[in-house]
């Protein structure tokens, strides 16, 4: 395998954050290289793990802290 991308490249792409230059670069590298489409699903199975554990605050709770950042 060459090594043309970074992790950093990995988590920017998994998180919709890669440069728009270096997308079409990076899907095609992923086609070409078994190894680098492993990885990279590798790293969208973390972050839905790490997505699946933070909690998401009731909207009673967002209420509150609306009402509350109103009151100042």
């Amino acid at each position: 395998m060459i090594k043309t991308s970074t992790n950093y490249d990995m988590v920017k792409y998994v998180y919709n954050e890669l440069e728009e230059n270096k997308e079409p670069k990076f899907k095609i590298n992923t086609y070409l290289d078994p190894s680098l489409e492993k990885e990279v699903e590798a790293f969208f199975e973390v972050k839905e793990a790490l997505d699946s554990y933070f909690e998401k605050p009731s909207e009673g709770v967002i209420n509150k802290i609306k009402d509350y950042s109103l009151m100042k």
